[in-house]
């Protein structure tokens, strides 16, 4: 995978919702994916992908904005890890 640039990401900003009735979700709000990323996503599943879907690792972080509360959601692949020692090899 290449190395990204700080400012090349996929997040979401999560707003609490205001709720008419108990279907709706708690949070909504806007997103955005750079270029890259999408390639890299892209690129991912072709390589990692079962068929049907590319696994996903997400962070969330609790902020503060003009408007209330909010949490700010990063989305990267779930890649397999490469060049880790085996469990076993690690001394304690």
């Amino acid at each position: 995978m290449a190395e990204r640039d700080k400012d090349d990401k996929a997040i979401l900003w999560m707003f609490k919702n205001e709720k008419s009735h108990d279907r709706q979700p708690d949070f909504t709000g806007p997103g955005r994916i750079d270029k890259d990323v999408l390639k890299e996503l892209v690129d991912a599943y072709k390589e990692h992908g079962d068929g049907n879907s590319l696994k996903l690792k997400c962070a969330a972080w609790k902020k503060e904005g003009k408007t209330g509360p909010y949490l700010f959601v990063l989305i990267e692949p779930d890649l397999p890890r490469e060049n880790l020692p085996d469990a076993s090899e690690i001394p304690f």
